[in-house]
């Protein structure tokens, strides 16, 4: 009798112990995963494009990929998705300054903030990041423009930065049948462009104007608009 009670003591002991690395393990899992870590810190540069395009899901969505910035200027690159739906459509624009939450695996959460609210060292390293870059031409900017733009994951066939005399001109191509990521596309950099001109003209002080063309591959113009000194809006919607 004895031997059987203890015999019972030991599978209870050795199944409370399977049960606490087993509590353990997925602790650790969920902590890993879910637990936040640390806050990093960024900006949604001014060229960044946030048209929406379909996952394959058939979800819209908009893809963010930033370099972040923790308090001790400590750098990640992270990455989010915002979900457009009918009970969502707030996406962050070009301009925004975002604190991203992170798991030590995860992003666990963001939201948009004042740029006093972003810690001096963060706010520092954000600045070196995303300044405009240093060059000795207009022709020299829209060349690194352009790449900056190339390097983005978009729905856009095609972005460019070309020099026409003292202006640049920012173009999207879109396909043929792409029409209305087209026009979110315009929704979306509009107001963001006479921004854009006052970053390009610190940049590049012979700057005159930009504009914005944004077009089907076919060549339908689906907005062209020009900003200048005065911001001045010229539209060609069609």
């Amino acid at each position: 009798m004895k031997k059987r009670k203890i015999g019972r003591w030991i599978v209870l002991a050795v199944l409370a112990v399977a049960l606490i690395v087993v509590i353990l393990f997925f602790k650790q899992y969920y902590d890993s995963r879910y637990v936040l870590d640390d806050y990093y810190y960024t900006v949604v540069p001014l060229d960044y494009d946030i048209t929406p395009y379909r996952d394959k899901q058939g979800d819209r969505v908009t893809e963010y990929i930033l370099e972040c910035f923790n308090a001790d200027g400590e750098a990640k690159e992270l990455n989010f998705s915002v979900l457009i739906d009918a009970h969502n459509s707030d996406l962050y624009p070009p301009g925004t300054y975002l604190r991203v939450s992170v798991s030590k695996q995860l992003v666990i959460g963001r939201r948009a903030l004042d740029e006093t609210s972003v810690p001096e060292k963060a706010l520092e390293m954000i600045r070196m990041a995303y300044a405009p870059a240093a060059a000795s031409s207009l022709a020299q900017y829209a060349q690194e423009r352009t790449r900056r733009l190339a390097a983005q994951d978009t729905p856009s066939l095609k972005t460019s930065c070309e020099t026409d005399g003292a202006a640049l001109i920012y173009t999207y191509v879109y396909s043929g049948d792409a029409k209305e990521q087209a026009e979110t596309s315009a929704q979306l950099l509009d107001p963001v462009y006479s921004v854009q001109f006052r970053t390009d003209k610190q940049a590049v002080s012979e700057l005159t104007a930009i504009f914005l063309d944004i077009r089907l591959s076919d060549g339908t113009v689906v907005f062209s608009q020009k900003y200048d000194t005065r911001v001045t809006f010229d539209y060609e919607n069609e």
